[in-house]
Order: C-alpha cells, then sequence, then structure tokens
C-alpha cells in the first residue's frame, strides 16, 4: 500500500486513488524551453491525461542526482544527511510537500490548483509514454534504474492566460496567505500562472526546511526568501500595467495619424 510522501517531519502528500495504468494520455502541455527557469534547468513533464472520463494536468518528474541537489543546499554537506536533502529539495519532493501542506488545509483548490495526490507509473505507462510522445529520457541515474517515473496529478485548467479575470489584488492576497502558511513558492513568474492560479510549486520552501534554519543561514537570507514572493509579484503586475500603458498609447496614436 502506497503511503504519505515525504517520510520526513512536515507536510506529506497522499497517494492518487485511481488506476493509472487505464489513463489516457492525451497530448504533451510542456515543453523543455518553456519549463527551462534560471534556477534550475527542465525537470519534469506535463501531460493533459484523461482518466474515467476526467481531465488532468499530470507532471512527471525527471530524477535528479543528490550531487546536483547538493548545488542548492544552503550548507556543508557533512551539516545535513542526504535524505533530508532530498526529500525537501529534490523538485518532486518539494512538490509534493507543498501541496501536502495545501491539501492538508483545504486551501489547494483556492491558493493554487486542485492536487489529487502522487502517482508512481509502472514500466508499461512509461512504454507507452515513449511510444507515443517519443520520450524516453528521464535522467535516471545508476541508483535509479529501478525506480518508477514519479508523477503528481492535478485538476486541468483550460485556461491559458496568465490571469484570466482574476483580479491582481486577490492574486496577491493568495500569495500572501500561502505565505502565511510557510509555503514559499520561489519560482513567480507569469509561466507558472493557468487563469489566475498558480500551479508549479517544485521549488518551494515549505515550513520545516532547511532552507529557514537560523544554524545554516543568516537572518537576512531567509528573510529575502521570504519576501521573494510578494516582489516577485509585483514585479510582474508592473510590467504587465507598464505593457498594457504602451499598447493603450500606440492605440492612441495610431487613432490620430487616421485621415479625416
Amino acid at each position: 500500500m502506497e503511503e504519505l510522501i515525504p517520510n520526513i517531519q512536515g507536510p506529506k502528500l497522499f497517494p492518487f486513488p485511481g488506476n493509472f495504468s487505464r489513463a489516457q494520455f492525451v497530448k504533451l502541455l510542456s515543453s523543455e524551453v518553456e519549463l527551462n527557469s534560471s534556477s534550475e534547468g527542465p525537470h519534469s513533464r506535463v501531460f493533459q491525461v484523461i482518466l474515467n472520463g476526467k481531465n488532468y494536468a499530470v507532471k512527471i518528474f525527471k530524477f535528479v542526482s543528490i550531487d546536483d541537489i547538493r548545488i542548492f543546499a544552503p550548507m556543508q554537506e557533512h551539516l545535513v544527511k542526504d535524505d533530508l536533502v532530498r526529500y525537501q529539495l529534490d523538485p518532486f519532493f518539494a512538490e509534493c510537500r507543498a501541496f501536502g501542506r495545501l491539501v492538508e488545509k483545504r486551501k489547494d483548490d483556492k491558493l493554487a490548483v486542485r492536487c489529487h495526490g502522487y502517482v508512481f507509473l509502472s514500466k508499461a505507462v512509461e512504454r507507452r509514454i515513449e511510444q507515443q510522445f517519443g520520450i524516453r529520457d528521464w535522467n535516471r541515474q545508476v541508483e535509479d534504474r529501478n525506480r518508477p517515473l514519479r508523477a503528481i496529478v492535478k485538476d486541468y485548467i483550460r485556461y491559458k492566460s496568465f490571469q484570466n479575470r482574476k483580479p491582481f489584488a486577490k492574486m496577491r492576497d493568495n500569495i500572501e496567505e500561502l505565505n502565511k502558511m510557510g509555503i514559499y513558492n520561489m519560482d513567480i513568474r507569469k509561466e507558472n500562472y493557468l487563469g489566475g492560479r498558480l500551479f508549479d510549486f517544485s521549488i518551494a520552501i515549505t515550513s520545516p526546511h532547511l532552507s529557514l534554519w537560523t544554524e545554516l543561514r543568516t537572518k537576512e537570507q531567509i528573510l529575502d526568501d521570504m519576501d521573494s514572493d510578494l516582489k516577485m509579484f509585483d514585479y510582474i503586475v508592473k510590467e504587465v500595467n507598464e505593457e498594457k500603458d504602451h499598447m493603450k498609447r500606440e492605440r492612441v496614436g495610431r487613432m490620430r495619424k487616421r485621415p479625416e
């Protein structure tokens, strides 16, 4: 029987209750370019999947070596065990912990996108993905050879826009509430929103977390991380408003140039 993960102190995510052997993979929603953030590079692929007549977005994570994870760890190697580093900083487990907290508080559908749990995909499903999409590279290391692909199942969002009709003030309030719950997304970008909802938490800091330990980092470093989400969102709003103003000025300019 699958269990709540990860097996460390803090929030945990439940297993997806459905049988994925009958899942229909419709299309690849993400690309390597879209997932290539400045801090991490592509670490997952997202698919539209239909199971029992319902649409889902299924995010399948690549494997990451402990050496690559430790590059982002805020401490000397000898201070913290590998398991704790992996369970907090591996993108799959980082997202499990963030959604685990959201689901526990019944806030996933309000503050982000509804999460339906994690799933370990069978070899048969992995072969179907390879046959249908030509994808076979999941960055497996020697130690990952016999491990199944890891995925998180979420609602499929049909809106493709960053904001849809959701007010900026409400989106900002949602970030503040996330932060109060001890979830710091750390990657607030337009590309990580669909229809005004945050859907990516793969580099999130969710308390308790190594990055929030004063024994490992200065208070200034920790506070900078805790303030990062709102600062980045305010920058996005400023950028969007400037773009709207620019388009408005161009439109007015074209109208004035029209012959009478």
